[in-house]
């Protein structure tokens, strides 16, 4: 979902029935590393937990070079929470410009009835 889809959230009903992780803009801290800040939408109408969202970073010709995952906080988030995350990569010295993100999650089955 490109930034031109995402829709202003007025209400979780516009957003697609999925966990949605977008990133924020990259830059570096005071250390000088490489950071990525970002969100995780939970609209697929069921509580998440286990939350970890997967960066991939590509080159100049498409070819993945990097591949790290982060734990979200919180890890665990109702319908329509939300949690943010924050790649910090020592080993990167570019701006994160060129990457993929995507989440993996478990449906938080703690309160379901057999």
């Amino acid at each position: 979902m490109s930034i031109e889809q995402f829709p202003e959230i007025e209400t979780f009903q516009k957003l697609p029935r999925r966990v949605i992780v977008k990133g924020g803009n990259s830059g570096r801290n005071a250390k000088g590393e490489s950071e990525l800040r970002g969100i995780v939408i939970n609209n697929i109408g069921h509580p998440v937990r286990d939350i970890k969202v997967f960066l991939v970073i590509f080159d100049e010709q498409e070819i993945p070079i990097l591949n790290r995952n982060t734990i979200p906080n919180p890890s665990l988030i109702s319908q329509g929470g939300i949690a943010s995350f924050v790649f910090t990569l020592e080993d990167y010295p570019k701006e994160i410009t060129n990457y993929y993100l995507y989440a993996s999650w478990n449906y938080d089955d703690s309160n379901w009835r057999s």
